[in-house]
């Protein structure tokens, strides 16, 4: 058996990369085209499972999430003789504005007469997920150009968490309709 065939390597190349495309654009007959249409394929996502070739194509056309940003971070290619391979790689989506690492591994299989097919497949997130506190460390961060060190991260995040649990009775207080407003300062 010839291990990572240089040939076939970028062949699975170009395959994965076409995948890519179709799924930033959701193209679903080219992404229902990718997998074989089997009752036996399988594919994982992050919040869903998927057996049968039905199940996939009706997950495409029907609740598939729509990527405006993701980037391919790394893949790694192995190929197993002529016929199987592995694509694995690790992504990044932008999902309102945060951005979230993934990874996905594709098992493809060279079928007679149909070519490469993937036959299984796993979406995930890698755990733990940013909190919501993370999330708006991030996206202030982001908003004010300042770096977050993300080994500080967790710290700011903690520290927003307890001043917002401080400030929340006095947002809470009610105030009589006879209290004058706050002045604005204008520049």
């Amino acid at each position: 058996m010839i291990l990572n065939d240089p040939a076939l390597v970028a062949t699975l190349a170009a395959l994965h990369d076409a995948y890519e495309q179709a799924l930033t654009v959701n193209d679903v007959p080219a992404l229902t085209a990718f997998f074989w249409d089997s009752p036996h394929v399988v594919r994982y996502g992050v919040a869903e499972q998927l057996y049968g070739a039905e199940s996939v194509h009706a997950y495409r056309t029907g609740s598939a999430p729509r990527f405006s940003a993701r980037r391919l971070v790394r893949r790694e290619i192995a190929t197993f003789g002529p016929d199987f391979a592995m694509v694995t790689a690790e992504f990044e989506v932008t999902v309102n504005e945060i951005v979230r690492p993934n990874r996905q591994s594709q098992t493809w299989v060279r079928l007679p007469e149909l070519g490469w097919r993937i036959v299984s497949a796993h979406v995930s997130a890698p755990l733990p997920l940013e909190t919501p506190w993370e999330a708006y460390a991030t996206r202030v961060a982001a908003a004010l150009d300042l770096p977050l060190d993300p080994a500080h991260r967790p710290g700011v995040a903690a520290n927003l968490e307890r001043t917002a649990a401080l400030a929340a009775p006095f947002l809470a207080f009610p105030l009589p309709d006879s209290a004058e407003p706050a002045p604005v300062f204008t520049a």
